[in-house]
């Protein structure tokens, strides 16, 4: 399995990324799903409205999972993932992460360091949920 993803929508979360630094950034990933490629297509910004620490922690509030959800319907289209940034933290995924990740979904997650996009990883969380595979991005 693959991520397809347009050069746009991966600057728009590396941007959002370093708006919101040092605290997470988080959206959810719009497109399609053909089994060996998940093609990203439109993106949904949302807030991270966790209330402990959004340095370490992000959280999508039902409504914005709500309005993407539309968005996705209107496109034609189905959510695919999520995304969030790891400030000051390598592009992997924490025990926190797998904790709350659900298996079918993709995951993108954005490296930022001193408040600068750094790298950008992938990953799906197994179906027995002990851990994450790195999936490929290609970039369109």
């Amino acid at each position: 399995m693959r991520i397809t993803i347009p050069t746009a929508i991966l600057e728009r979360i590396e941007e959002q990324a370093a708006e919101t630094y040092p605290e997470e950034c988080c959206g959810v990933l719009i497109g399609s799903d053909n089994e060996s490629v998940r093609k990203v297509m439109h993106l949904s910004e949302t807030k991270n409205v966790h209330d402990e620490n959004r340095t370490r922690r992000f959280m999508i509030g039902p409504d914005d999972f709500i309005k993407a959800e539309k968005f996705a319907r209107e496109k034609k289209a189905e959510i695919i993932g999520f995304y969030h940034s790891h400030p000051d933290n390598a592009a992997v995924p924490s025990e926190h992460d797998r904790d709350f990740a659900w298996p079918w979904y993709l995951y993108l997650i954005a490296s930022v360091l001193n408040g600068k996009p750094s790298t950008m990883q992938a990953w799906k969380l197994r179906d027995d949920r002990k851990r994450f595979d790195e999936i490929q991005i290609t970039i369109s």
